[in-house]
């Protein structure tokens, strides 16, 4: 008795549950939900939490509440003064407009693909109204580095009149126009993540940044070469100061060594001026009579003058010659006397 009772609630409570199941269903947090019924949406489920439903006659659609990644393909695209460039940007989005959406998106998937479209369609048409330094640079501040002297070398400079984050926000504008309205979702954010130069780009790229490297090397070059002569002339001015002080002080020491040797001989000759005389003539004679000089005088020549002298002097006196002796006396008297 007790077991058919038993049995037919345990049924009871399953159809419940399984009734209770397919009436049922969960939003969670960070998720919505569009409630279709023969595939027409007919609610909106935007509030987490558990929600019901017709089962077997309605169907639920889940999307993302929160914000979704879109990254695109880098592109290749022409700027404004002709520089064919890559550019690979990336995005965030969200769906704001579930009915908009569901109608004329469906899934997120198909957002994904419209994005390609739209974003790629923006970057390429704001792109094209820029410059190249215009899409690498947000402002004209001095870069990390470039140096002081690479600035004085640099003969042109291209000048940012836009910037990158100005592009940016124009490109988020463009592919935001209309996003709402017809589809249901809202661009947060587009940036751009890359750019990379087309390989005849590239290389006028690197031939100017060797072009500037060059003119900084030269620079330097130039400087040193400048600084180099500096230092050369101040050494050889200061060289020649110190010679010009040399002359200067050896002139006055030889200068003050005449003096002395001038006033010693003065001294000397005051004391004896004979005897200095003698040796005044002895060194003439040495010098005019050395051995290979042969000379014929006559013993009146002045030459002989103290050859002649009777007088005595201090040293001992030479006796002189007398005027009846032959020249062949007198020239040997005075050869003798000289070598004495």
């Amino acid at each position: 008795m007790n077991s058919p009772k038993l049995t037919f609630a345990a049924i009871m409570l399953t159809l419940v549950a399984i009734a209770f199941y397919f009436m049922t269903y969960v939003v969670n947090e960070g998720k919505q939900a569009v409630i279709t019924q023969f595939g027409k949406p007919v609610s909106f489920v935007t509030e987490p939490g558990l929600k019901f439903r017709i089962p077997l006659i309605q169907s639920v659609h889940k999307l993302e509440k929160r914000l979704l990644p879109w990254d695109g393909a880098p592109e290749n695209m022409q700027t404004r003064d002709k520089k064919r460039i890559f550019v690979d940007c990336w995005a965030r989005w969200r769906i704001v407009d579930l009915h908009t959406f569901f109608t004329n998106v469906r899934t997120e998937q198909r957002g994904q693909k419209f994005l390609d479209d739209i974003v790629d369609s923006a970057v390429r048409d704001v792109i094209a109204r820029n410059n190249l330094i215009d899409l690498v640079r947000t402002s004209n501040e001095q870069l990390v580095y470039e140096t002081e002297e690479l600035e004085r070398t640099s003969t042109s400079r291209d000048v940012v009149s836009t910037g990158r984050e100005e592009i940016e926000k124009e490109i988020l504008q463009v592919a935001s126009n209309q996003l709402e309205t017809d589809y249901g979702m809202e661009l947060v954010a587009v940036h751009i993540k890359r750019v990379k130069y087309d390989d005849r780009v590239r290389d006028t790229v690197y031939d100017r940044m060797r072009s500037e490297r060059q003119r900084v090397a030269q620079l330097f070059e130039s400087e040193a070469q400048e600084e180099g002569n500096r230092i050369i002339g101040l050494t050889r001015k200061e060289l020649d100061s110190i010679e010009g002080t040399m002359k200067q002080k050896a002139a006055e020491i030889r200068g003050l060594a005449d003096a002395e040797v001038i006033k010693m001989t003065a001294e000397a000759y005051s004391q004896n001026p004979e005897f200095f005389e003698f040796l005044q003539r002895l060194e003439m004679y040495k010098q005019a009579l050395d051995t290979d000089t042969n000379l014929i005088l006559s013993t009146d020549s002045e030459m002989f003058r103290l050859f002649k002298t009777t007088r005595p002097i201090s040293p001992p006196a030479i006796v002189a010659p007398t005027q009846d002796a032959s020249l062949d006396d007198s020239i040997g008297i005075s050869k003798a006397a000289v070598d004495r």
